[in-house]
Parts: structure tokens; C-alpha cells; sequence
């Protein structure tokens, strides 16, 4: 029977659940604990979605013939050896023959995914949260903390809970009608989260300080754990809008909010 994983280690029952390490009960034991676990369940929908990701975009890179050649050659048996091979070499080979086996997985595997082992930087980070938190919202069903399409609504329900004012601007007339606002946390530090809908789908605009405020204003299109994730920096802020939107469509989206805050900057504000 499949040894089950530390109750102490979620990650890794996760990540038994999605490789189908586990048994019945195992299974049936995850499954009530997704429901029970928002977070849980959300983290477990952010690794199904890298796994699907990691299978349909990640190229898988062939390593060279001549070293794959080489590779298998310390790895075979003595009785494989051709007939001139001297006895020596094998007896080499069979004390190399674990290391080899080794090797060949490194190059097969680590060619194409190394960019899964390294360090994330911080601007990873906020990514992954902010992803994460457009999940969690999806799987409670609770996208929104106020549930208002009156930005004069949102705008002000934010003061007090977060540092510094809110972007809020109406997209109804481009097609991106305000559906509420909510609080999201990014490194320890509560950021307010727009949610616009476009048909059935939902975008949600995250806004925070920029850690560099002189980097370039112009978007940056990316995708992560299989969503469409769009940022760009104005006025020393940092907006991040991600969906599972087509790119096309949340490059839409980001122009007219980019333009629409910039028209409310310019208007005169009354006495």
C-alpha cells in the first residue's frame, strides 16, 4: 500500500494527490480537506495549473547523441559489452553505473527544467500571490469583499484599510463592467484588488507601491500557472491584472484603464 505523507507537510500531500502516489482513503482524505481548506484548495488549483503548464509549454529539450551514446555506454552490463571491449573497462563501469543512471536523468530532466529550481525573485513572488489570490477567489465563490459597479462606492470603502488612495475608474463603455473591490495580501502587506467582469470571465487589478518606481511604464504581457498576467508601472504604482482571459483581451483591458485613470487625473476636482 502507498505510504501516505506527513499530515505536517500539505505540499506534499498535494503533490502525492496530483502524481496519484495516493490510495483510496488518501484520496478521499485530500478531497476533505479541499473543501474544508480554501487555501488549500486554492494552492492545489495553482499546482494543477503549473503541472499543465510545465506539459503543454515547457520545451522538452533533447540532450546531444553523442552524449546520450556516451551515457548509456557506462551504464550497460558487462554481458552487453561488445566482444573486443576489455574486461577492465566494465569492471570501471559497473562502479560508475549509479552515477551514470544519474547523469542521464540530470540531462534529460535538467535541460528542460531547470527554470523550476531557481530562487524566485521578488518580483516572482508577487506574481505567485497574486495568482494565487485570483484562484482563491474563484474557488470560494467570494471574488469580492463589496460588491458594488458604483467606483464612487469602491473608492472610499478602501480608505482606512489600505496605504494611500485607489485607482478606481468605470469601464462599463469599454466593456469591463466594475463588479466590487477586495483586500488581497502581498509580501505581509494588504493591497486593494479590483474585480471587472467580461462576459463570463473576471479580471482582477491588483495595485500596490512599484519596488521600482523608474522602471519602464509599458506593459509587460506574461503568462502564469496558465493566466494571462499583464503589469505596468505609472506614477511610481504597480498595477498587475491577471484572468484566464486571452492575452488579446486583457491587453484591452489594460489600455483602457490606463487610459481612463490618466482622463481622471486630468480633470479639475470640485471646490
Amino acid at each position: 500500500m502507498t505510504e501516505r505523507p506527513s499530515e505536517d507537510d500539505p505540499t506534499l500531500l498535494l503533490n502525492a494527490a496530483l502524481d496519484g502516489e495516493l490510495d483510496a482513503a488518501g484520496a478521499l482524505d485530500v478531497e476533505r480537506r479541499l473543501a474544508a481548506d480554501p487555501a488549500l484548495a486554492a494552492e492545489y488549483a495553482r499546482l494543477a495549473a503549473l503541472r499543465d503548464a510545465i506539459r503543454t509549454r515547457l520545451p522538452r529539450e533533447r540532450a546531444p547523441d553523442a552524449l546520450r551514446a556516451r551515457v548509456i555506454a557506462m551504464a550497460q552490463t558487462p554481458d552487453q559489452a561488445a566482444p573486443t571491449a576489455p574486461r577492465r573497462s566494465w569492471r570501471l563501469a559497473e562502479r560508475y553505473r549509479p552515477l551514470a543512471a544519474s547523469l542521464m536523468l540530470g540531462v534529460l530532466f535538467g535541460a528542460g527544467g531547470y527554470r523550476l529550481f531557481v530562487r524566485p525573485s521578488g518580483d516572482d513572488e508577487v506574481q505567485r500571490a497574486i495568482v494565487a489570490g485570483f484562484i482563491r477567489g474563484r474557488l470560494s465563490g467570494q471574488t469580492v469583499d463589496i460588491a458594488t459597479s458604483d467606483r464612487h462606492t469602491v473608492k472610499p470603502w478602501f480608505a482606512g484599510k489600505i496605504a494611500g488612495a485607489t485607482t478606481v475608474v468605470d469601464l462599463k463603455g469599454d466593456g469591463f463592467p466594475l463588479v466590487g473591490g477586495r483586500i488581497d495580501v502581498v509580501g505581509r502587506m494588504p493591497v486593494p484588488t479590483l474585480i471587472y467582469q467580461r462576459r463570463e470571465h473576471q479580471i482582477a487589478l491588483t495595485e500596490m507601491p512599484a519596488t521600482n518606481p523608474d522602471a519602464s511604464t509599458e506593459p509587460r504581457h506574461e503568462t502564469r500557472d496558465g493566466y494571462s498576467l499583464l503589469e505596468w508601472t505609472d506614477g511610481g504604482r504597480l498595477y498587475a491584472a491577471v484572468s484566464d482571459l486571452p492575452p488579446a483581451e486583457i491587453d484591452a483591458f489594460g489600455a483602457a484603464f490606463r487610459h481612463a485613470a490618466a482622463v481622471e487625473r486630468e480633470e479639475p476636482r470640485k471646490p
